[in-house]
């Protein structure tokens, strides 16, 4: 039984990223190559833009409007729906707050105690009440360019598309390391799994905020389950389903990436949940589609991407829990060298994206130090998010911005993880197995750093 463990442990710990880097490298390239051609529009559709919100700036939802308004479309055709989850009296707040330009058509309108689920019962809602051909999907925080809207039409006309997403930009009002580091990482992740799985003909899920629809097609699948946490990839699980086209564009929305460890657990943790919900609640809807075999295999592994993080985490506790029993280095193979490989690949990759962005090659390394350690401190917590994806009952967290959280428990729990597998390094090296040291190390220092960052943080 040990020794099945021998060979286990080493392929589940370098195998799935190895994979994951090679196919993401791959794709950010083939992403960097993808040409969009432009096409003549001689006529503006009817366009519904829907905007769930709760909780947020009065001064961030005017914002977003006049931002909206100023794009290049006929604003006779354009309508924006405002769904707010906000209590009666911060809605009434908004109302008589929010600023409507004259000739323009703006509708606000509260769920209320009825309502059934979260963002998706939101977007469902104002669904039914659009008029538009064309309906898209916007974070109250997200910003488009003026040609954003231009673009995206763009490619649903000239790829003859049911639907149309737009490039992740990062952007913040925080400057901080985890705020580099996750723009950094949005453009690269936009690259590689959107455009240049586009490029690879793989198929495209939709993203969030940022997607454009023909209404016809959200209407040949029922639009959204309102019962479902992660609305993106739900609706993009059912659209292939139904033999409808999604592709990618040059069209570009500029989103507010999370600029606190607190912000960046709800997010992550609500997608790596999101992300099992869909895989095992639409899993026949894509097993029996009439994709080919290759198309739905990759379809389920972009629905799995935080399983190795998750898998990793196991198997550094396996390494720990068998200490006693193992008698050799046994993370010394040829693996381990294929994956630092990889794993440098993606620290020069990352490198020149910053500079791209105009971060210096500090700047960008912090970033990347930083992400990669809060994402590795997230392990255990992406765990038992994953598991709650089979609950009857699931809660969706906005993500907050600018706020801190009390996360005083997460911080010890992270302590106690690092402090266990710093152990277990220092025990492997003691019996001079020094692979297997260098990893736990390289692990524990994950665990150590945020710990440490978050205690310093929250004196």
């Amino acid at each position: 039984m040990i020794n099945l463990y021998y060979l286990i442990i080493p392929v589940i710990i370098f195998i799935p990223p190895i994979i994951i880097l090679f196919f993401q490298l791959l794709y950010y390239y083939m992403g960097t190559k993808f040409k969009y051609n432009k096409v003549e529009i001689k006529d503006f559709p009817y366009l519904s833009v829907l905007v769930p919100t709760k909780g947020e700036n009065v001064d961030t939802i005017n914002d977003l409007i006049k931002n909206v308004l100023e794009a290049d479309w006929d604003k006779s055709k354009i309508e924006i729906i405002i769904i707010s989850d906000d209590r009666e009296s911060y809605f009434n707040e908004i109302k008589s707050k929010l600023i409507i330009p004259e000739n323009t058509n703006i509708l606000l309108f509260r769920r209320g105690k009825n309502r059934i689920g979260y963002k998706s019962g939101a977007l469902l809602e104002g669904y039914k009440r659009s008029r538009g051909d064309l309906i898209l999907t916007l974070d109250v925080d997200a910003r488009l360019d003026k040609n954003s809207l231009l673009y995206a039409y763009m490619q649903l006309l000239n790829r003859k598309a049911d639907a149309v997403t737009m490039n992740w930009e990062g952007y913040t009002h925080n400057n901080t390391s985890l705020t580099r580091g996750v723009i950094i990482s949005t453009h690269f992740t936009n690259k590689s799994i959107v455009q240049g799985r586009d490029k690879g003909n793989m198929e495209v899920f939709p993203i969030g905020c940022g997607t454009v629809f023909k209404k016809s097609a959200l209407e040949a699948v029922g639009a959204w389950d309102p019962q479902m946490i992660q609305d993106d990839l739900e609706i993009g699980a059912k659209l292939l389903k139904a033999g409808k086209k999604i592709v990618s564009s040059d069209a570009s929305v500029h989103i507010d990436v999370p600029d606190t460890f607190g912000a960046f657990y709800i997010q992550q943790t609500r997608w790596a949940m999101g992300s099992i919900e869909v895989l095992t609640r639409r899993f026949r809807s894509i097993s029996s589609s009439k994709l080919s075999v290759v198309k739905k295999i990759d379809a389920i592994a972009f629905l799995l991407q935080y399983i190795p993080i998750i898998l990793t985490f196991i198997m550094a506790m396996l390494l720990i829990a068998f200490i006693p029993f193992i008698h050799f280095d046994i993370l010394n193979n040829i693996l381990f060298l294929i994956w630092f490989i990889f794993l440098a690949s993606y620290a020069y990759v990352f490198i020149l994206i910053g500079k791209k962005l105009n971060f210096t090659n500090k700047e960008a390394l912090t970033g990347l130090g930083r992400t990669s350690s809060y994402t590795v401190a997230l392990s255990p917590f992406m765990l038992l998010w994953a598991f709650r994806a089979f609950k009857s009952k699931r809660i969706y967290k906005v993500t907050p911005k600018g706020k801190k959280h009390n996360i005083s428990s997460v911080i010890y729990i992270i302590l106690i993880f690092g402090i266990i597998f710093l152990t277990g390094s220092i025990i492997y090296f003691l019996q001079n197995f020094i692979f297997t040291g260098i990893w736990l190390l390289y692990y524990s220092s994950g665990y150590f750093s945020t710990s440490y960052l978050l205690i310093k943080e929250n004196k």
